[in-house]
């Protein structure tokens, strides 16, 4: 065989191969030592088996940071502090009404709906540290439908995750070092596997 017609096989072999790496949606064909000219003295490398491929990541969070800026007059969120320990369905429904809902809308945007609804079994307002928090589930979906919001009076701001549909979501209207999750959360988190 002439030298350019075995680099004119090499070349074609390597051009399909990259096609095959490029197009996900077809299975590559298998590559043989034979595959690729070998000068002598190399040693063909072992094929890698698909039972050895590394597993894949698990699926990313979606980071959202949508800043706060706060206007003359505005409420800020050390305001809560007055509705600590209670539940949202105490008096004022303070994921509705109020400074809280106000923000939780400004930050989440359309997933509001969403966020309500996974905080329908919810725990009171609860304090740790200069944090308060609230952690829930859409009823009779914990470990699917899931949210946890945190506030931090001091810095006026809020951290939310939102678990729906397998996707998760992290929110946060604050610039500089993210709002610590409290114990209560980061418990969740190990639970089912979120990485943090």
């Amino acid at each position: 065989m002439s030298r350019t017609l075995v680099n004119a096989t090499a070349c074609a072999l390597a051009c399909a191969a990259l096609l095959a790496a490029c197009d996900k949606t077809k299975t590559p064909a298998p590559t043989t030592a034979a595959s690729t000219p070998a000068s002598a003295g190399d040693t063909p490398k072992p094929q890698q088996s698909a039972e050895a491929a590394p597993a894949q990541p698990a699926a990313a969070i979606k980071q959202v940071r949508v800043l706060h800026v706060a206007k003359q007059g505005e409420e800020g969120l050390g305001s809560l502090k007055t509705l600590e320990g209670k539940y949202r369905w105490d008096g004022v429904d303070y994921l509705q009404q109020g400074v809280l809902a106000g923000r939780l809308k400004a930050l989440v945007g359309e997933q509001y709906d969403t966020l309500l609804k996974n905080l329908q079994t919810v725990g009171p307002l609860e304090p740790q540290g200069e944090l308060f928090y609230v952690l829930g589930n859409r009823q009779h979906q914990g470990g699917e439908e899931m949210a946890a919001v945190v506030i931090d009076p001091v810095r006026n701001g809020l951290r939310v995750w939102l678990l729906s549909e397998g996707k998760q979501t992290m929110f946060t209207d604050v610039d500089g070092a993210e709002i610590s999750w409290p114990s209560a959360v980061e418990t969740t988190f190990r639970n089912i596997a979120v990485p943090q």
